[in-house]
């Protein structure tokens, strides 16, 4: 945090005053101004930072700088809506802590997730500020994504890694990762992540977490192999990380059958292992997946749906069923005819294990009478029935189709996991996905 000068010309203070008397208490509200500096940055929450900041303000209205660190103190504190209040009112001064205190106001809207406000005070800021830094253009261009406009915020984001590199080239590097990160947390396709991390760890090597996910980057565009030289690399390093391990793993599942003649790459593109095993990360580093999903549904499952979803199976009993296991220890199914309760235009029920079991196994005894099933050419799992000939099934890439015999097949969702965490958003609960408001 910058700290400005502590007295602004036209004072009050001094009139009447000795020089020596001035000069004293100017150098006792100083020290009381950086003791409360310096204990907000050993502990943002202690209590005496806002007291020594009051202090500092009485003898000294002009040091604003300390509502400054009172809004901070009290938004360490959890205090948001008073700190939002200090900022505001600072604002209103116009005075010379105008700019920090936009910054600090539009950080605290983007940490509450105040997209929409967090861009309108972006904006001020570059539009108030002629010196505005690439830092603030980038967190302008992420707004952007986040209000729904995805692709003009990653250029945004592209155009202030080039600023970056005209006006402060020794933070290129900064930038670069900067750059990835940003494009990883608002949810950018893989692909568009790829090249940016490669020029984000050509730059600064040491960037284990980028690595990893380039990594699989690298698996989603079926480059397995430099894939694995990435994962070696991080492992080498720290041979505890999860994430690279259970890339690693992934890596091998790929190789191993290719190198004994079991499999082709192309036979994995055409599953799409790539884009499914891409997903799975997120999952993991946004805890996004399935299980994270179920359990925010638990929290805003409306009443008229709790009645009519039957208690989930134990594990060992998931298992062994042919259906989606994480779903069934969850809820093992629905009541038939109960679809209407999760609120679709079309009414869809989860199926059972029973169902499920039963229907893959009239499938695969009377091919003649399910011609829209293909088990020995096609993966699939069913999930849902609306009880009248339609079901929703995990396909090609773990996402989620609607099929019915006579009609196309309709894609649902990217994957269960999506489809769930849009019930719970539409059931009032916090979105959690990247790049998503």
């Amino acid at each position: 945090m910058s700290r400005w000068s502590p007295f602004g010309s036209g004072s009050t203070a001094d009139h009447g005053r000795e020089p020596d008397d001035i000069d004293v208490e100017r150098e006792a509200i100083e020290r009381d101004r950086d003791l409360a500096w310096e204990l907000f940055e050993v502990k943002p929450t202690h209590p005496k930072v806002p007291k020594l900041a009051q202090s500092v303000l009485v003898r000294e209205p002009t040091f604003t700088g300390m509502i400054i660190l009172t809004a901070l103190h009290r938004q360490a504190c959890g205090e948001i809506d008073e700190a939002r209040r200090l900022l505001q009112d600072l604002l209103g001064r116009q005075d010379r802590q105008f700019l920090s205190a936009l910054r600090l106001l539009r950080d605290l809207e983007y940490g509450e997730r105040n997209f929409a406000e967090a861009l309108r005070l972006s904006e001020t800021v570059l539009r108030e500020d002629p010196e505005a830094e690439w830092v603030d253009e980038m967190i302008y261009g992420t707004a952007l994504v986040y209000t729904g406009d995805p692709e003009a915020g990653w250029r945004r984001i592209d155009d202030a890694v080039e600023r970056c590199a005209r006006a402060d080239p020794e933070r290129y590097a900064n930038a670069l990762a900067q750059r990835a990160a940003r494009l990883l947390s608002t949810g950018a396709p893989p692909l568009r992540f790829l090249p940016a991390a490669e020029e984000a760890i050509a730059a600064n090597p040491s960037e284990s977490t980028l690595s990893t996910v380039l990594a699989y980057a690298y698996v989603f565009d079926y480059r397995a192999e430099e894939a694995e030289t990435l994962l070696r690399r991080v492992l080498r390093e720290d041979p505890t990380d999860t994430i690279a391990q259970g890339g690693m793993t992934i890596v091998r599942g790929f190789l191993d059958p290719i190198e004994r003649g079991d499999a082709t790459m192309d036979d994995f593109r055409a599953g799409g292992a790539g884009e499914m095993y891409w997903r799975m990360l997120q999952g993991q580093l946004f805890d996004i997946g399935l299980d994270d999903a179920l359990a925010a549904l638990d929290r805003v499952l409306p009443r008229a749906l709790v009645r009519v979803l039957r208690g989930g199976l134990r594990s060992k009993a998931a298992q062994q069923s042919q259906g989606e296991r994480t779903l069934l220890t969850w809820r093992d199914g629905q009541d038939p005819g109960t679809g209407a309760a999760w609120g679709f235009e079309e009414p869809f029920r989860l199926l059972s294990s029973r169902e499920v079991d039963a229907l893959d196994q009239a499938i695969e005894q009377d091919r003649d009478a399910w011609p829209q099933w293909d088990p020995e050419n096609e993966y699939y799992t069913l999930i849902a029935t609306d009880d009248a000939g339609a079901y929703f099934f995990e396909g090609f890439a773990g996402r989620l189709y609607r099929r019915c015999a006579g009609e196309d097949d309709r894609e649902v969702a990217p994957s269960l996991a999506d489809w769930v965490w849009d019930r719970v958003v539409a059931f009032g609960g916090a979105e959690r996905r990247p790049g998503r408001a």
